[in-house]
């Protein structure tokens, strides 16, 4: 008898004491309730370790970084990325900021501008090209865009070693989807006079009107037909 109340108070004590482990157990508030951490985190011991690309105490931030474009042409480029408008020379970067994941979105365009005395009244010249782009930013630091000409264009320079001005000159004559006009002065100074850009093709040719009416013509030179070509004819 005296060992089964001996028994049963040690089962008694037993089961208190599991009782009593499992409460505490059940009751102790863990150290990531109520803490939400966002964009892909995940709570340790109460704190938010945040995935690449973002910071701050719930994740909730994202780094910022940039993306740059570069213009490899052989003139400015206008520029608009989300809004933002900028210029970039020939040769030169220009850098956008933004946040990690967003889009930097926009157009850019260049064309050939001609020498103040060239055209009446100056301004652009030859075809206008143009890029549509969209670039994420990336986690850190800056990814750069380069802005190229693409080989089905040209770019045109003339350069004036005659006794006569010329009053114009014509790209791609006779080449009915490719012909382009353009009235110009282009002294005989033998100086080089960058006229813009123009459809390429295997027998592409420039043909120039001087100013006492006798033509001549460059036919069918030479081009690589790669990025950003270039020509410079020489009458």
């Amino acid at each position: 008898m005296k060992k089964m109340r001996v028994f049963m108070i040690t089962m008694l004590v037993t089961i208190g004491f599991c009782s009593t482990l499992i409460y505490t157990s059940s009751c102790k508030k863990s150290t990531c309730s109520g803490v939400v951490c966002q964009n892909g985190g995940s709570c340790n011991n109460g704190s938010c370790t945040c995935p690449s690309g973002y910071s701050g105490t719930n994740c909730q931030t994202a780094t910022t970084s940039n993306v740059a474009y570069m213009n490899n042409t052989f003139t400015p480029v206008t520029i608009v990325i989300n809004g933002s408008l900028a210029t970039i020379p020939a040769g030169a970067t220009v850098s956008f900021k933004g946040n990690y994941g967003t889009l930097a979105s926009g157009t850019a365009t260049t064309s050939g501008s001609t020498p103040l005395g060239v055209l009446s009244g100056g301004g652009s010249v030859g075809q206008s090209i143009y890029w549509q782009l969209n670039n994420k930013f990336p986690v850190s630091g800056t990814v750069t865009d380069t802005l190229n000409v693409g080989a089905s264009y040209f770019y045109l320079s003339i350069v004036n070693n005659s006794t006569f001005s010329i009053i114009n000159y014509t790209v791609n004559s006779e080449l009915v989807s490719g012909a382009f006009a353009v009235t110009a002065s282009i002294p005989n100074n033998g100086q080089t006079y960058g006229l813009g850009y123009y459809l390429a093709y295997p027998n592409s040719n420039v043909k120039v009107t001087y100013s006492d009416g006798h033509t001549a013509t460059l036919s069918s030179f030479s081009l690589p037909f790669a990025n950003n070509q270039q020509y410079t004819a020489s009458f």
